[in-house]
């Protein structure tokens, strides 16, 4: 019997598992994290079949590994399995960035199996906890994926398949397109919200400030629920994209600087009317799901993973040999 792993048992980990164990099938779920205490929970809540607390032993018999965890662990979790990888393993991630999985995956993954990156874009996961875990948690959502150029058909197939039976729509970019779009998307607005917070209250009014603060300043200083390491990691390993979105930002504020100081109240209307209309178009998609087709249409395999773990004998060295 096949085997899929998933590496990291928190909210999205945890409801891949659940997702999967809804769909009539013939593999087995292993789970892993480096959190005793998440394991049991997934075991709990029956998210996977069994667990093991070893990483390589976890992995070493799968057919396809999902990593679930911080980007930051990803490159030292490739380079310790890396030996003990099952030939034809297809790997997939869900990290927020994807140029620096990428590299990582090239630097320390085998020829002898794939890799596909992936990041399931939830509208309001940062709210959630490992808890809130549910095989739904996908439904309707985008899933970007984001193979190489190196990256076997089959493997796109199966990725793209895996994606679909958890009731997400995928969602094709190049890593460095992913990358682009993710920093305004993602990354400026937590640096935003960030430097926002903290130039107000280093302010020496800081202390009466907070006092008329309310509703709306509680939205804009709002941080996804990770810890300081967590954000400024997002922002710094896309440093290249945010620096580009901050310095557009910049011209914006002096846009609007600029008009306050000319008293042109016509164009702030204006610009406040555009921002209001733009946004609930945008969260009218948000809701509906209904985006634009994706840019790039797999050919599926027959079948629900039909060939979900027939292409293992084929490696990526004999892809790019094939294509010269």
């Amino acid at each position: 019997m096949s085997q899929i792993t998933i590496i990291g048992l928190g909210l999205i980990g945890a409801s891949i598992g659940l997702g999967l164990k809804e769909l009539e099938r013939d593999f087995i779920i292993m789970g892993h994290d480096r959190d005793h205490a998440a394991m049991n929970r997934a075991l709990k809540m029956d998210a996977v079949d069994k667990t093991h607390w070893n990483l390589i032993a976890a992995c070493e018999d799968a057919d396809m590994i999902i990593l679930a965890i911080p980007i930051d662990g990803i490159p030292e979790t490739f380079k310790a399995i890396k030996g003990d990888l099952k030939r034809g393993c297809l790997l997939m991630d869900t990290a927020p960035l994807k140029r620096p999985v990428q590299q990582a995956a090239r630097e320390h993954l085998p020829d002898t199996v794939h890799f596909i990156g992936g990041d399931p874009i939830l509208p309001h996961g940062e709210k959630l906890q490992a808890e809130d875990a549910s095989p739904t948690l996908f439904q309707g959502a985008l899933w970007a994926l984001c193979p190489s150029g190196e990256a076997h058909p089959d493997a796109v197939n199966i990725a793209t398949n895996l994606v679909q039976s958890l009731g997400a729509n995928p969602y094709f970019l190049t890593p460095e397109e992913h990358d682009g779009l993710a920093a305004a998307a993602v990354s400026l607005p937590v640096l935003l919200s960030g430097a926002f917070m903290h130039a107000v209250s280093e302010h020496a009014s800081w202390r009466e400030i907070r006092k008329m603060a309310g509703g709306q300043f509680e939205r804009v200083t709002a941080l996804p629920n990770f810890d300081a390491e967590a954000l400024a990691r997002t922002v710094f390993d896309n440093r290249d994209n945010v620096i580009t979105w901050i310095e557009t930002m910049i011209g914006e504020l002096e846009g609007w600087r600029e008009a306050l100081q000319e008293e042109d109240e016509a164009v702030l209307n204006k610009w406040f009317e555009s921002a209001q209309e733009q946004r609930a178009q945008w969260l009218k998609l948000q809701q509906s799901g209904d985006w634009e087709e994706s840019k790039r249409a797999p050919i599926e395999p027959p079948g629900f993973f039909s060939r979900m773990f027939g292409f293992g004998g084929f490696s990526r060295r004999q892809e790019r040999e094939k294509k010269q």
